[in-house]
């Protein structure tokens, strides 16, 4: 799997959060459309039209449950509307990889890849930039 190691600066977001895993993905489906129907989330005051989804709190590896959050960048003074959570992700070292094709088939793919691909994950956070279109970047905290 082709990625590059990249520094990042850090993300202020916005937006709502649950508990997830691999193996039982539904509740990241869930907040997938909870998020798309969501009064707060429709006053987040974003600096773009990018939905960064977030995995973080890992348990253990990518086998372990984790937290799934979805949101917007915001700035770091930007309002929480009710219902929505602030949660800020650590700049760093992160490989890049990108999912590029029908969604969300290629991302699904490009994950499965990126759990067997022979890196030294830091499971801190790692997350993926939509922006609504065939491509998704994926970034995997190192």
């Amino acid at each position: 799997m082709n990625y590059e190691t990249i520094t990042c600066d850090g993300l202020e977001l916005v937006g709502l959060e649950t508990r997830a895993s691999n193996a039982d993905p539904a509740s990241i489906g869930a907040l997938w459309g909870r998020f798309f129907g969501d009064a707060g989330v429709q006053q987040i005051d974003a600096l773009d039209d990018a939905v960064v989804a977030v995995y973080c709190e890992y348990e253990g590896d990518h086998t372990q449950p984790y937290t799934f959050f979805l949101g917007r960048r915001v700035a770091p003074e930007a309002a929480v509307p009710e219902g929505c959570v602030r949660r800020r992700v650590g700049g760093g070292s992160f490989a890049r990889f990108v999912a590029e094709g029908e969604q969300p088939a290629a991302l699904i793919e490009t994950w499965q890849a990126i759990w067997t691909t022979p890196i030294e994950r830091s499971y801190e956070a790692d997350y993926e930039i939509h922006t609504g279109g065939p491509r998704i970047e994926i970034f995997v905290g190192v």
